[in-house]
């Protein structure tokens, strides 16, 4: 599934970009899955999500956990 992921702030700061396409891989189904997946896309994305209990993340609009 392609989701489209937009960053803010720091992490947007951190990773070099505003937003970026990407085909989730199978079993990514939560909020922490989906930041494990990023933070093992390389150094920029581990650095931007190393304190994930300040990461804010929503869907349509909507803040999710």
């Amino acid at each position: 599934m392609t989701t489209r992921l937009i960053y803010f702030a720091w992490v947007r700061e951190r990773i070099g970009m505003p937003e970026e396409d990407v085909d989730l891989p199978a079993g990514v189904e939560t909020v922490a899955d989906l930041l494990r997946w990023l933070k093992s896309r390389g150094e920029e994305y581990e650095h931007a999500l190393q304190y994930p209990d300040v990461i804010r993340v929503a869907i349509n609009q909507e803040h999710v956990e």
